[in-house]
């Protein structure tokens, strides 16, 4: 549900945005937009399921290198293994902030995804065993670095849709165009959004509302998805939450431009 904020009139702009984030962690983001004076819709059309049978493979791994992709990720394996004297390399601040919460040193691309590390680390992990760390949804691109190192992918968790009354309101607010901007966290989002809105009979609508609002992907890889709908999204400089909210400050400027005028 959408909220107004005392802040807005501290700002003198209100931008109504919409966050599509996994259960585990949209009320955190919601909290987080909220402060800074945005309208917010929040709704998760994901969640995550930890993979016992995946939780066990890594107690058994032998690796040199873990590629650990998601603040999730971080938090199974610092949870069931010892990661302290492993080279680990994280994607996203927050993952490396779970693991250095936990005791662990990491390091991390100059760009936030999986290719990234690959352009960037793959001779480096030439001959070495790595064991990459994530979900069952995980960029394939990450698998060309069998080409250069011995690589074991753990699934610690599965991503699963989330389709429900709540997600459906927010279908129905977009395809209305009641809405400012949107937020898209992964290309596993986009496809969850997009399948229950197609299952609802509102694709058609709910596109064009997004067509006329600010669409904003987190990374290449969510922006690609959205591009196969004919969306061409923004995306921040980092590919954070932190670049996110930097991005949606700059909107909210060039509103308040634009008003003055």
């Amino acid at each position: 549900m959408a909220k107004e904020n005392p802040q807005n009139k501290k700002v003198g702009v209100s931008l109504r945005v919409a966050v599509f984030r996994p259960k585990e962690h949209i009320e955190e983001t919601a909290k987080v937009l909220q402060k800074e004076g945005f309208e917010v819709v929040a709704a998760p059309f994901l969640k995550t399921v930890v993979s016992e049978e995946g939780v066990e493979k890594l107690k058994k791994a032998e690796f040199e290198v873990a590629i650990i992709t998601s603040q999730t990720a971080a938090k199974i394996a610092a949870k069931n293994i010892p990661l302290q004297g492993k080279r680990v390399i994280a994607i996203g601040k927050k993952t490396a902030s779970v693991l250095s919460n936990a005791g662990v040193n990491s390091e991390m691309p100059s760009k936030f995804d999986s290719k990234s590390i690959v352009e960037e680390f793959a001779e480096k992990l030439r001959g070495k065993k790595v064991a990459i760390l994530r979900s069952d949804k995980g960029d394939p691109v990450l698998l060309n670095l069998k080409n250069y190192a011995e690589v074991e992918e753990i699934v610690l968790y599965r991503i699963e849709e989330e389709h429900g009354k709540e997600q459906l309101e927010v279908l129905e607010k977009v395809a209305r165009g009641e809405l400012d901007a949107a937020i898209f966290s992964s290309r596993m989002m986009v496809h969850s959004f997009m399948k229950l809105a197609d299952k609802a009979g509102m694709l058609k609508d709910v596109i064009g509302g997004l067509s006329k609002m600010h669409v904003i992907a987190i990374g290449p890889p969510t922006a690609r998805a959205l591009k196969e709908y004919d969306i061409t999204p923004l995306m921040p400089e980092e590919y954070t939450f932190e670049g996110v909210m930097k991005l949606l400050r700059s909107l909210r400027a060039e509103r308040g431009q634009q008003r003055k005028q």
